[in-house]
């Protein structure tokens, strides 16, 4: 049985103060999905949780588990070729690049890993989190942008 999205950002809310240091919603949800930043003080990084319904494609809402690698803007192109490079080498995860976001519509690079809304748990939330912050540390030396 898929969870609705309803279920799914409670879930995400009674998980995130439990996991991260702070954390917002990120705009108000909508029928495809919901998205929070928070920042992670331990670990000196910042990110997002998405949760996508994925209505018309697979029809089975995901969550996202990103950590921020910085603004697109501050990289030049020999950064960008590197982090393509790192991407196919990472496990459970890609890079990936954002829309536009906030007032100054910047994009960011992103480590991020997905998983099915249905293994959402604290438990997961954590491991994915630490799978992130152990590849960051391997290939960009702990590189955020907390």
């Amino acid at each position: 049985m898929k969870p609705n999205m309803h279920e799914c950002i409670e879930a995400i809310e009674a998980v995130l103060p439990r996991v991260v240091t702070e954390w917002e919603m990120l705009g108000d949800p909508t029928e495809e999905g919901a998205v929070w930043g928070f920042d992670l003080e331990e670990d000196d990084a910042s990110g997002f949780v998405v949760l996508e319904s994925n209505q018309g494609t697979y029809d089975v809402p995901t969550v996202s588990v990103a950590l921020s690698l910085g603004p697109v803007s501050e990289a030049d192109r020999d950064e960008v070729l590197d982090m393509l490079a790192v991407s196919a080498q990472l496990l459970d995860a890609c890079m990936t690049i954002t829309p536009p976001i906030g007032e100054e519509g910047e994009e960011y690079f992103l480590i991020q890993t997905k998983f099915l809304a249905k293994d959402f748990s604290e438990a997961r939330m954590i491991a994915a989190i630490n799978s992130l912050v152990t590849q960051l540390e391997m290939f960009f030396g702990g590189r955020s942008d907390a």
